[in-house]
């Protein structure tokens, strides 16, 4: 199975959130131009209010090489159970690092400036 990272993005600052995004880009474009696949994927757990500014986001990130989604209002809770995700005042982002559909690593309130041991983590898992 591909190897992949989602962000789970709750309370986070949206210059963390927009930088983890970029960060992450880069990361599966690395992956990718050395032949390897893999996904990315950036998830806010806000629900259809952050709609508008997903698509902000994107276009003024130029992200085009991973996903930017929330979570369908209608089906939030089913998504935060099954992923086993408990939102609260303090969580501002959860990052997890998949491979076979296995949690290889997980990050909690990850900052931007910290994604160096993302980029490890997942690296391990791709070679």
């Amino acid at each position: 199975m591909t190897p992949q990272v989602q962000i789970w993005v709750h309370l986070d600052s949206e210059e963390n959130a927009a930088s983890l995004a970029v960060k992450l880009q880069e990361l599966i474009r690395k992956v990718r131009k050395e032949g390897n696949a893999a996904y990315g994927f950036v998830i806010w757990t806000q629900g259809e209010a952050v709609k508008d500014k997903l698509v902000k986001l994107a276009e003024s990130k130029k992200i085009e090489d991973i996903a930017l989604c929330y979570l369908p209002d209608k089906q939030r809770e089913n998504y935060l159970r099954l992923f086993k995700v408990e939102l609260s005042d303090k969580l501002r982002n959860i990052v997890f690092v998949y491979r076979d559909k296995r949690l290889a690593s997980k990050f909690i309130n990850l900052d931007a400036k910290d994604f160096g041991k993302v980029e490890e983590a997942f690296l391990k898992l791709v070679k």
